[in-house]
């Protein structure tokens, strides 16, 4: 099977959808690695983030964020209830533990400003544009340029839906797989997609 076939959505759900929703699919310009692209942050552009309360272990260069955490980058947004920042530390700026706001634009303790990964928990919620994805848990490893999320996952633009138990998005080429086997149930599931016909996931007239 050619990564041209997985990565597009409707090729990908004909393996646990009826015969007929690929040509729908198509229809729509449904491709999970195109419509859902702008649901990443990135390590290279400038990041907000905020919350009630952050821990620092600056000796292991990880920061936790924890209490109503808001993450905005650029048109992208996340919420969820704890936030693990994996940062890299600036070699020419080692030094002892610093205090740090629970509120940062830019700046990671240690004066690092590179992130290695974030992991999102409780509650995820990603936002970009009329782009959304709710989650379990989300993970943006800036190294590898991937992002996964899983549990409970559901996408939507517009009106159309997509569901399954782990997504995961290559940021470079925009190629991903939504699957439903990674949930831990012992059960028969099965990803699900809701296609409106003439829509794609933008509100226009014609």
């Amino acid at each position: 099977m050619s990564s041209k076939f997985i990565s597009r959505i409707a090729a990908l759900l004909m393996l646990s959808l009826s015969p007929t929703l690929p040509a729908l699919a198509q229809q729509n310009g449904t491709d999970l690695g195109r419509n859902f692209s702008g649901l990443q942050l990135r390590g290279d552009k400038p990041i907000a983030i905020e919350s009630n309360q952050l821990d620092v272990d600056d000796r292991n260069n990880v920061a936790t964020f924890s209490g109503n955490v808001s993450v905005k980058q650029g048109d992208v947004q996340l919420r969820s209830g704890k936030l693990i920042v994996y940062y890299k530390r600036d070699a020419k700026k080692a030094g002892g533990p610093q205090t740090s706001p629970a509120s940062t634009p830019g700046a990671l303790p240690g004066g690092s400003s590179q992130i290695d990964r974030l992991e999102a928990t409780e509650k995820v919620y990603v936002k970009s544009s009329n782009q959304v994805a709710t989650a379990d848990k989300a993970q943006f490893d800036m190294a590898k340029k991937l992002v996964t999320l899983t549990g409970n996952v559901v996408l939507t633009q517009g009106d159309n839906v997509a569901e399954g138990c782990r997504l995961t998005i290559q940021m470079n080429t925009g190629v991903a797989r939504l699957e439903s086997q990674s949930c831990g149930k012992a059960s028969n599931g099965r990803v699900r997609l809701m296609l409106t016909p003439g829509q794609n996931g933008s509100s226009s007239g014609n």
